[in-house]
C-alpha cells in the first residue's frame, strides 16, 4: 500500500475515532418552542442573594431619611415569581403566565396591550422573541419592567433578567432567578 494511501485512512481513522469521541452538542439556536411549559422558581440561596442585592444596590443610593423605609418598601413588593408557563401557538403568538396572573396571549414583537395587572391594575405589556430569548416588558404608571428568559444549553433551566426601573427610582433594580422545567 502506498505510504499516502496509509495516511489518508489514518487521517480518516483519526477525524472518525474524534467525532464519535465527541459528546452531542445541543445547537446554539435556541427555537421558541423549546420555552413551552412550565418553570418553577429554583429557589437558590444565590438567586435570593442576588435579589437582595439588586435592591440594596439601588436603596444605597437613596436619601439617608428614606433609605431603610424604600428597603423595606421594595422588599414587599418585590418578590420572586414561583412559577412561569409559556404555550406557544405559533411562530409569531405565545402564551405567558406568572404565578396566579394570565394566561394571557401576545402577538410577538407585536405593540403592548393593556391587561390587568397581578394587582388588578392597567399595565401595557409586550413579549418577543430576539436572539434566541424571550423578552416580556411591562409598562406601569410610575414604572416599567423587563423580564428576559433565556435557556440553559441543555433546556432543562430557565434564567429570569429581570429589570426594573421607576422615576422614583436612582436607579434600575436587576437581578436573576433561575427555573427548573416541570413539565
Amino acid at each position: 500500500m502506498p505510504t499516502w494511501a496509509k495516511t489518508a485512512i489514518l487521517t480518516l481513522a483519526a477525524l472518525l475515532l474524534g467525532l464519535a469521541a465527541a459528546p452531542p452538542s445541543r445547537s446554539q439556536e435556541v427555537a421558541l418552542e423549546d420555552f413551552g411549559g412550565t418553570w418553577q422558581f429554583n429557589r437558590t440561596r444565590r438567586d435570593l442573594r442576588d435579589l437582595e442585592e439588586g435592591i440594596d444596590r439601588v436603596a444605597d443610593q437613596l436619601n439617608i431619611f428614606i433609605r431603610e423605609i424604600a428597603r423595606g418598601e421594595m422588599r414587599r413588593r418585590i418578590q420572586p415569581e414561583g412559577r412561569v408557563r409559556f404555550a406557544i401557538q405559533s411562530e409569531t403568538r405565545a402564551t405567558i403566565a406568572v404565578d396566579d396572573w394570565g394566561p394571557h396571549a401576545f402577538e410577538l414583537g407585536g405593540a403592548p396591550r393593556s391587561v390587568r395587572g397581578p394587582n388588578g391594575d392597567s399595565i401595557r405589556v409586550g413579549l418577543a422573541f430576539r436572539n434566541g430569548q424571550i423578552v416580556h416588558r411591562e409598562l406601569h404608571g410610575q414604572g416599567h419592567r423587563t423580564n428576559v428568559f433565556a435557556l440553559s444549553p441543555d433546556g432543562t433551566q430557565l434564567t429570569m433578567n429581570a429589570s426594573i426601573g421607576s422615576d422614583q427610582l436612582p436607579d434600575q433594580i436587576r437581578y436573576r432567578l433561575t427555573y427548573r422545567r416541570l413539565r
